[in-house]
């Protein structure tokens, strides 16, 4: 009886286990809302929102927080724009792919490294001109992008025409082209040429309206969040600084699927192609033309599937430097949700290893130091004391010159740009400098007061 009762109870446990399983396998995957919710939360974005369309409209569409349907600035999702503008003016016989630049607009010369540069050269990113945000992301300026070329200077990295290099000076040009041959009026172009027709007619190109309507966005620090108040650059609609709610970028998405053509695309040299500001890539077997976007604070993406007559879009409020990979792979999540209903978990911050490395180094510095107080001086001679100060100062001085002009020509930036993308990684930078500068000092001073001893201890004698 006791056989029997055991078996029946093992029957039975395999059975529950079982019909465990059938119903997990036979559970719903996570909405699309859902998922917002979830890499929201992932990414600490205060808010985020998503849209699926197809070439008629509104597929589906999500959102999280209280920001959602404000506008979002648009980043490097503006450059498919200035490229459709350009299309545009090319139907009316206005503009060519093989237009010289200079041709058009003379006073880019010296900023180029080729004067046979033509516009496509521009949209794909062959002009061999480098990414610089130092010279492109001026929240200060108010002229037009033809009025910023005259006072540019020419970069120092200047590449090879025909390679593909992607630096958002190419747009910056293409905006200054659009405007020469519409008599100054960019914004009026692209929204004769692209919103318009899309009936995006509420994204934003004015930089008055742009201040009053767009909201702080969200850069990490330290594990929190703090707000960065999104400055506009006059110059940039081109490359980065239109700004719309997710319904205007959605419909702009759903138009261009009808009327994406066939780009004319350049190898990048990592695994896709680029043509008219959109990178081509094969993702999950289909054919994909995608761009994302970035300003501090803000990160969109748009990807278009043709095949599948499907787009995607998406807008969140937080974006720094440091989480890069980990914003960018909520895209790239969205994406294969749609294509084949599959979504990968995050990619882990980079931010507390970057933090811990500086903070540690800091801090070890630092206690050195400390403890070198603590354990006194011994006595050191004129020669040992001048030798080992000089050497303090050399090298202590050579680390924070070095980083000072290093990093910020590493990062494709300056040190207050670095405080825009990156604040924490910042401070932590300033810290570590701060600590150099310490221990130098100690040094220099211990070696004085070494010799000061050994000068008393003979006078004495």
């Amino acid at each position: 009886m006791t056989v029997v009762r055991r078996g029946f109870l093992v029957v039975l446990l395999l059975l529950v286990a079982a019909g465990s399983t059938m119903l997990a396998d036979a559970a719903p995957p996570p909405s699309l809302q859902q998922q917002v919710e979830r890499w929201a939360s992932d990414i600490g974005a205060p808010s985020m929102a998503v849209q699926i369309v197809d070439s008629e409209g509104l597929v589906d569409d999500a959102s999280s927080g209280p920001e959602a349907g404000a506008p979002f600035v648009w980043g490097s999702v503006s450059k498919q724009l200035a490229a459709a503008t350009v299309r545009g003016l090319e139907t009316d016989g206005l503009l060519r792919d093989a237009t010289v630049v200079v041709d058009v607009l003379p006073q880019a010369e010296h900023l180029l490294g080729d004067p046979q540069v033509t516009v496509g050269d521009l949209i794909r990113h062959t002009s061999g001109l480098p990414h610089d945000v130092s010279v492109t992301d001026d929240w200060t300026r108010r002229e037009s992008a033809s009025d910023a070329v005259d006072s540019m200077q020419q970069p120092s990295s200047i590449g090879p025409r025909g390679t593909f290099r992607y630096s958002s000076l190419n747009y910056l040009l293409v905006q200054a082209v659009v405007e020469q041959v519409t008599a100054g009026q960019y914004a009026e172009a692209m929204r004769r040429y692209v919103l318009d027709p899309a009936g995006a007619s509420g994204t934003i190109t004015d930089p008055d309206a742009y201040t009053a309507a767009v909201p702080d966005g969200h850069v990490p620090f330290f594990g929190t969040s703090r707000s960065v108040d999104v400055g506009v650059d006059s110059a940039g609609l081109g490359y980065g600084y239109l700004a719309g709610t997710i319904d205007d970028l959605g419909r702009y998405a759903s138009w261009r699927l009808g009327n994406l053509g066939d780009p004319v695309a350049t190898d990048t040299g990592h695994g896709t192609a680029y043509g008219d500001g959109l990178y081509n890539e094969d993702i999950e077997g289909h054919d994909v033309w995608w761009h994302s976007g970035a300003v501090p604070g803000y990160y969109t993406y748009v990807a278009l599937v043709p095949g599948e007559d499907r787009a995607i879009v998406l807008a969140t409020n937080r974006y720094g430097e440091i989480e890069a990979e980990r914003v960018a792979s909520v895209g790239r999540n969205v994406t294969t949700l749609v294509l084949d209903g599959s979504a990968s978990d995050l990619p882990s911050s980079m931010a507390p290893a970057v933090l811990g490395v500086l903070l540690g180094l800091a801090t070890v510095l630092l206690a050195a130091s400390g403890w070198s107080v603590v354990r006194g001086t011994g006595e050191r001679s004129a020669v040992g004391a001048i030798v080992r100060g000089v050497a303090a100062v050399v090298v202590g001085g050579a680390v924070i010159v070095g980083a000072v002009i290093g990093v910020p020509a590493l990062a494709g930036g300056t040190l207050s740009a670095m405080w825009l993308w990156a604040p924490d990684v910042t401070v932590a930078f300033w810290v570590l400098l701060a600590a150099v500068f310490v221990a130098t000092v100690v040094v220099v001073i211990k070696s004085a007061v070494g010799y000061r001893k050994l000068r008393s201890r003979t006078a004495e004698g």
